[in-house]
């Protein structure tokens, strides 16, 4: 039976939250802060779940089916599968251990009550008193897995039940003020409200840290998402009823407080912390009421994680996102039945080391942030599904970035004021499962809504870049990068240096150019590379067609870089590019490096190519270190001619590289009779990679009045194939080393 908003989610909520602060611990805080503060923390509390409601309803009312999971489900639809199954696994790992502390806490009164049964003494009073708790709670725990194993109706009908006796229990406290109660022989309320308090030995951040628990409850009703009729209705309205429901309750139970004799509501000197039932033990029913107020609060927010825990574990069965041994928690051992009964099992074998642990107090902080943490994430998504943007979120509440954006925040200072440590140590683990659940679960790809936040953020800078002026010293290698189908490993040579230009402080762009005629690419295509069919022979006109191409963002190729391949006609192509503004840039990958060999050579001839080859230079060695390569030696060389002196022309290039803050070693060589392709091979034969400028004759003042070298391009070429892979550059214009 599927269930509505009022069972499903209002009363698993209303249960959790009107727990046992508000009748064990609240009494002491009102005593202590006063009534101004107390409101203050009560007010602040329900913000922070309040935001999270809203969130809840973001997330909820944007998908057609939330099916079961509750806040893992919506985590994993806009966080994605890897980031989502973190989540999902340390909150029904929370959920399963707060049952063990409910629990606990449920054995606190019923403790002293059952010890007077003359059968229950014999057996377990001579244990020690934290033992005997343990039994209780044992045997409570074991109930409820009855229960569970039962099904979710008949659990809905004992908390309907146990809702009417909460409210009775509550609603003894809101008439105690007008049955004219005593204590100790002296009127129980003072008459005067309690403002200011006692403030012995607690802080204001202390108190908001005790109160705080009371009001993340909200989960127990969202966890049953997967048992309800309409999910996208009910968990908003559920939610927000409960929130603003148990709200006006404790904001009325601490007015009540405050009116009470503040003697009675601070430590007495064995340490006793004042509770409900204390304060109120000298009046006829109330503390009977009380009591069972207590019982039920603690019971029915056990049962209700009893519910829930299992759903979760059932849903990360579902999805695959726990280990391929624990997928038999998605089915029912019933062969028509649709109840996590495995799941239910399993829950119940994790609590039972939770209540047996000794002293629970540490580790009920510890939960009681993995649920902030859970909390902080849901309002992070709906935040990053707002201000990315995505057409995809269409959601029917009337939420806002903002709203989701503080519970975010006031989530990660509600951790703070817990533990700020063990917050750290809780992220870090889920960052662990989140790393090995990329890897193993999404194959390293995330999902749901990042790729959005990070379109829209790339977005609003490309617009915001469009009015800044990129000059010499904001310069980037944007670099079209252009390989064959058919060529195997010459396009994978050219790959590889085009990554080695730009993957430092760049970006690339993968274009592979397919014959027509050709049935198959020969290699594995880097990701996000274009496809080019070439229809005939028209390779030149493809190139400068898609190299002149509108780029998404405002970004223009300014570097294309290209194999030695007969097909294109480096002549035609290279001039039209540097009239475009483009670099042009030709891979030789050519003879392999000796093994030994770690050092770049950059051939100079003059600085229109010069500081653009020693800038290539300086990248790609930049590049070898991010990734962890060996680093490469850099050598500047120079030929020079006529009158020039060899010692002047070294103390020149070493001041332009100290100018332009470069390293490198400068070879000034003599003028001889050898060609500039002889003296190449006689002093770069053993460098790792060479790069040159193309031969032309220079017409002006400016790179662009160049005139190519046709011959080169046509007889030249052949050459070079003995040597270690070459980079040929033509730089459009003069690249401006020294920053003015």
């Amino acid at each position: 039976m599927l269930l509505g908003t009022f069972s499903g989610v209002f009363v698993p909520s209303f249960e959790a939250i009107l727990g046992a602060v508000l009748f064990l611990i609240l009494p002491m805080l009102t005593g202590t802060m006063g009534l101004w503060k107390m409101l203050i923390i009560v007010i602040f509390s329900n913000t922070v779940t309040l935001a999270t409601a809203f969130s809840i309803a973001d997330c909820a009312t944007n998908i057609e089916r939330v099916g079961a999971g509750g806040m893992y489900a919506m985590s994993r639809r806009s966080l994605g599968r890897a980031f989502g199954g973190s989540i999902g696994i340390q909150l029904f790992l929370a959920q399963t251990a707060c049952i063990g502390f409910y629990a606990i806490g449920f054995a606190e009164p019923l403790q002293e009550l059952l010890l007077r049964i003359s059968f229950v003494h014999n057996f377990m009073g001579s244990f020690d008193p934290l033992i005997q708790k343990q039994i209780i709670a044992t045997f409570i725990v074991f109930i409820a897995l009855i229960l569970g194993i039962i099904g979710a109706d008949f659990i809905v009908k004992i908390q309907m039940v146990i809702f009417i006796i909460l409210i009775v229990s509550v609603g003894s406290i809101f008439l105690s003020p007008l049955l004219g109660l005593t204590h100790d022989q002296a009127p129980l309320f003072s008459g005067s409200v309690n403002l200011s308090g006692s403030a012995l030995g607690m802080g204001f951040w202390a108190a908001l840290a005790a109160f705080f628990p009371a009001v993340t409850g909200i989960d127990a009703g969202v966890g049953m998402s997967g048992d309800l009729k309409n999910p996208k209705t009910s968990l908003p309205k559920g939610t927000f009823l409960a929130i603003g429901v148990t709200s006006l309750v404790y904001i009325g139970i601490t007015v009540i407080y405050s009116l009470i004799r503040p003697e009675l509501l601070i430590f007495t000197r064995g340490g006793t912390i004042p509770t409900a039932a204390s304060i109120f033990a000298q009046s006829a029913v109330i503390p009977i009421l009380i009591i069972i107020g207590i019982l039920v609060a603690t019971g029915s927010s056990a049962l209700s994680y009893f519910m829930t825990a299992p759903r979760t574990a059932q849903a990360l069965a579902r999805d695959r996102i726990i280990p391929k041994p624990l997928y038999f928690l998605s089915r029912d051992w019933l062969k028509r039945g649709i109840e996590p009964r495995w799941a239910t099992l399993l829950t119940f074998i994790i609590i039972l080391p939770v209540i047996w642990s000794g002293d629970v107090t540490q580790a009920s902080i510890v939960v009681g942030i993995c649920f902030l943490v859970v909390y902080g994430w849901i309002n992070l998504a709906a935040f990053l599904e707002r201000v990315s943007g995505n057409p995809s979120f269409r959601p029917t509440s009337r939420g806002h970035w903002t709203i989701s954006l503080y519970g975010f925040l006031m989530c990660i200072i509600a951790i703070s004021f817990f533990n700020m440590w063990v917050g750290i140590g809780i992220l870090v683990s889920q960052l662990l499962i989140f790393s090995l659940l990329l890897k193993y679960k999404s194959h390293r790809k995330l999902e749901g809504v990042w790729w959005g936040v990070l379109f829209s953020g790339l977005n609003w800078g490309f617009k915001r870049m469009r009015a800044i002026v990129q000059g010499s010293k904001n310069w980037r290698p944007v670099v079209g990068t252009f390989c064959f189908a058919d060529q195997k490993e010459v396009s994978r040579r050219t790959i590889e240096m085009g990554e080695r230009i730009a993957n430092y402080q760049g970006l690339i762009m993968y274009n592979i150019l397919k014959p027509q005629k050709q049935p198959e690419i020969l290699f594995r295509p880097p990701e996000g590379a274009q496809i080019i069919e070439i229809p005939g022979d028209q390779y030149d006109s493809g190139i400068l067609s898609i190299l002149q191409a509108a780029v998404p963002g405002g970004f223009k190729i300014n570097t294309a870089l290209f194999p030695l391949d007969s097909r294109i006609n480096f002549f035609e192509v290279t001039a039209k590019l540097i009239n475009m503004g483009k670099n042009v840039l030709l891979y030789k990958h050519g003879a392999a490096s000796l093994p030994e060999s770690n050092r770049i050579d950059v051939w100079w001839k003059g600085e229109e190519n010069g500081n653009l080859m020693a800038l290539l230079a300086y990248i790609i060695n930049k590049t070898d270190i991010k990734e962890g390569k060996t680093p490469k030696s850099i050598r500047i060389i120079r030929k020079i001619s006529g009158v020039v002196e060899e010692e002047a022309s070294k103390v020149e290039m070493e001041n332009i590289l100290r100018r332009a803050r470069l390293s490198g070693e400068v070879l000034i060589l003599p003028e001889d009779d050898k060609s500039i392709h002889e003296s190449i091979k006689e002093h770069s034969r053993d460098a790792l990679l060479i790069i040159m400028g193309m031969p032309g004759e220079r017409k002006g003042g400016i790179a662009a009045l160049f005139s190519l070298d046709e011959y080169f391009f046509t007889k030249e070429l052949d050459k070079f194939i003995e040597l270690p892979p070459v980079l040929f550059v033509k730089a459009s214009r003069m690249m401006n080393l020294m920053e003015d």
